[in-house]
């Protein structure tokens, strides 16, 4: 029989571990999203990240998507597979780095991404709408400011920090950088 014990973390301690509060708001986001939006694409979470990310930054990279989203490399690269098997997006090597695959959205992906992109807004706006402006305007400096103070907790593999952009710089294609 297991034990009962009382719990050994003060209550105001857990409220100042943000991690707690960030991981609940991003879990409920996710779920909506993947509830309201992606179930009728048969298009997981990591997947859609990745999709949303190449058609936010454009042609890219997948280390520089992983850096900027914080998605962890190697689940990363099995998304990007599984896109580029559903024919959504496509790799192409780099002229300058055969290392490297550039990555793009086919006319597959453009299409998808603009049949669920309206949806996705409507499932953000649902919750950015219940602030103000000015505390929509302060939750994203926050927001900023916290990953800008995270950013060393991160550091590549290449020794390169991501608070300090220069990890991003170098994963850029050239029409970014």
């Amino acid at each position: 029989m297991q034990r009962l014990h009382e719990a050994p973390i003060p209550a105001g301690d857990v409220d100042d571990f943000v991690i707690v509060r960030a991981t609940a708001f991003v879990n409920k986001v996710q779920r909506a999203m993947a509830r309201d939006v992606l179930r009728d694409e048969d298009l997981p979470v990591l997947e859609w990240r990745i999709l949303f990310s190449i058609a936010r930054f454009g042609s890219c990279y997948l280390a520089y998507i992983t850096r900027q989203t914080s998605i962890d490399p190697a689940h990363g690269s099995r998304a990007a597979a599984a896109l580029e098997r559903k024919g959504l997006i496509s790799r192409s090597d780099d002229p300058a780095n055969k290392r490297r695959k550039l990555m793009s959205l086919t006319p597959k992906g453009v299409a998808l991404f603009e049949r669920f992109w309206p949806k996705a807004q409507r499932v953000i706006k649902s919750v950015t709408s219940q602030l103000d402006a000015r505390d929509f305007e302060d939750f994203k400096r926050l927001v900023d400011a916290m990953n800008t103070a995270a950013g060393p907790l991160l550091v590549a593999a290449d020794g390169v920090s991501d608070a300090d952009g220069s990890a991003q710089e170098a994963h850029r294609t050239p029409a970014h950088a």
